[in-house]
């Protein structure tokens, strides 16, 4: 597995850990921002991810013809 496969699947889980990170140890309103901002990136991009890779989905561009 080359690295950018692994950064591709380990980034959600990077961002949320550091946001949750940021949002349990920040003393500002603005790092609170900042960290809703890694959660919420973690949870679309998992969930984007999750709806793309559907078994429905990939059923359908299996016999989906181009052109």
């Amino acid at each position: 597995m080359s690295l950018e496969a692994l950064w591709y699947e380990a980034s959600p889980y990077a961002y949320f850990v550091v946001g949750l990170a940021s949002a349990l140890f920040s003393n500002s309103d603005v790092g609170f921002v900042f960290s809703a901002l890694l959660l919420t990136a973690s949870f679309t991009i998992l969930r984007l991810r999750r709806i793309h890779r559907s078994p429905a989905r990939v059923e359908s561009r299996k016999y989906s013809r181009p052109g």
